[in-house]
């Protein structure tokens, strides 16, 4: 009689791995690939609450649940040929939670005054991050631009509206986000009384009459300036 010894099979689910949420994880990426020999067929299954694509493969695909983050434990088993038994390897997932960014609510400054994030109506905001960074479109000068709440000093003349991008970049393998805010500087008011003058006693004195006439600009209010009107 003849005895047939059936190779038994092996199975490695390969190098534990980590992905953004909400982002696909390709399985052909690990650092040590998924590998199996001696086998009838393999089935990966898995702890979490996505969907994994081509799960009878060595390379299937993983997309994460709507906000699953954390770590999700894969199987993969490999069903012996003959009388051998099936055998399995586990490798892990860390989903890594996306960054969230939001740049708070527009503001105004007066032309020349330092403007301080702190005191946005609604602050700045960022969740799951590494890192932070303000950049601007304005000619002046930004203050622990790393924090959510910067200084902004206008430059010299600067007025008009200003855009602040807030970048967070994420941790892991995720993207960085960004958001948007706008400071308006509103033109200071400038004022002129015009020259001194003389006039009599008992006598109305008509400040069109000055050498020089008050030299009035009409602003909108501008830092708590009543806005002026000329004559």
């Amino acid at each position: 009689m003849i005895l047939t010894i059936t190779p038994a099979p092996v199975v490695n689910a390969g190098s534990d791995a980590e992905t953004c949420q909400g982002v696909t994880f390709n399985f052909s990426s690990q650092a040590t690939p998924a590998s199996a020999s001696n086998y009838s067929s393999i089935l990966w299954t898995h702890t979490g609450t996505g969907t994994l694509t081509n799960a009878t493969t060595l390379t299937p695909t993983y997309t994460p649940g709507a906000g699953e983050t954390g770590s999700v434990t894969f199987t993969l088993t490999a069903n012996g040929n003959g009388s051998c038994a099936p055998v399995n390897d586990q490798m892990i997932l860390t989903i890594t939670p996306a960054p969230v960014v939001n740049a708070g609510s527009d503001a105004e400054t007066c032309q020349g005054v330092t403007f301080n994030f702190s005191s946005q109506v609604t602050p700045a905001s960022a969740t799951n991050y590494a890192s932070l960074l303000w950049t601007h479109t304005g000619t002046g000068t930004l203050f622990n631009a790393n924090t959510l709440t910067p200084t902004y000093q206008p430059g010299a003349g600067e007025t008009g509206a200003v855009t602040f991008t807030l970048t967070a970049n994420g941790n892991g393998s995720c993207a960085p986000v960004n958001d948007q805010m706008v400071l308006t500087i509103t033109p200071a008011p400038v004022v002129n009384a015009g020259s001194d003058a003389e006039t009599c006693q008992g006598v109305t004195f008509n400040f069109s009459s000055q050498a020089h006439l008050p030299a009035l600009r009409t602003m909108q209010s501008c830092c708590g300036r009543t806005r002026a009107r000329a004559p």
